[in-house]
């Protein structure tokens, strides 16, 4: 083919500086397209896809498309015709002789040899020998131990009486104490006695024994304060008191 688009160059009219160049120019491009592969492939398929990439668009539009659920494009084969068992006849003269039927088919008839018929007359005599025995009832005397009681050692002691509240000897200077009482002169026990300063400032809370007896913990400033006493049902006076570095008397509060 090269050949021949030379030769029809080569009988034209051009001018040398042309002619020549395309004869040989096409002999060569027709010696290489049949003898020169790239890549295992022929010159002649690179020029041609060289070409068809030329002047193919570059430019894609994408279309979204809908794609419907595979359920959706479920479709029935087949059927069964006989999917329903057929209806079954059950009317009483059909029950009647399928009765009949049942009764006229034989039994049969298990047959028992010799070795069958010891073993189970051996199991009989073992039952029966288990329903014979007689279980001798033993007489169990329990004898219950009398445990005697420990004897435990007390040891008594002698309350002291408390000291006379009029005694001011073992109490501190500056030390408020005393006794609260009913109209009787009875002790009155759980009284609340509240101790305040000059400044209305509660210093001291005490509660009173089961005597009625109260008695602060350590000696207070000097000052004045005063002594406040609740219990339900009761009502108390206030009471002043001037504290001066000396003992003081025991306090006596009634309602």
């Amino acid at each position: 083919m090269a050949v021949v688009l030379a030769f029809i160059i080569y009988k034209t009219n051009l001018i040398g500086l042309v002619k020549w160049p395309l004869i040989f120019f096409t002999v060569g491009l027709g010696a290489a397209i049949a003898f020169v592969p790239i890549e295992e492939r022929p010159l002649d398929h690179w020029i041609k896809t060289f070409f068809k990439n030329i002047y193919r668009p570059t430019k894609f539009f994408w279309r979204k498309s809908n794609k419907i659920p595979d359920f959706f494009n479920y479709k029935i084969t087949s059927t069964r015709e006989d999917f329903f068992a057929p209806d079954i006849n059950l009317n009483p003269v059909r029950k009647q002789r399928i009765f009949e039927y049942i009764k006229s088919i034989p039994e049969e008839e298990t047959s028992t040899n010799q070795f069958d018929l010891e073993e189970k007359q051996k199991i009989n005599n073992v039952l029966n020998e288990f329903d014979n025995v007689e279980v001798a009832q033993d007489q169990i005397n329990i004898e219950v131990q009398k445990q005697e009681k420990p004897i435990l050692q007390t040891r008594v002691r002698k309350l002291q009486v408390p000291k006379e509240m009029g005694n001011t000897s073992s109490h501190l200077p500056n030390q408020i104490f005393g006794s609260v009482v009913d109209e009787s002169g009875a002790g009155i026990a759980q009284a609340i006695i509240e101790i305040k300063d000059q400044n209305e400032q509660s210093v001291r809370v005490l509660k009173s024994d089961s005597n009625g007896f109260f008695l602060t913990n350590r000696s207070l400033e000097n000052g004045a304060y005063s002594v406040l006493v609740e219990k339900d049902g009761f009502n108390f006076p206030k009471i002043k008191v001037e504290l001066s570095g000396q003992k003081i008397k025991p306090l006596v509060i009634k309602p």
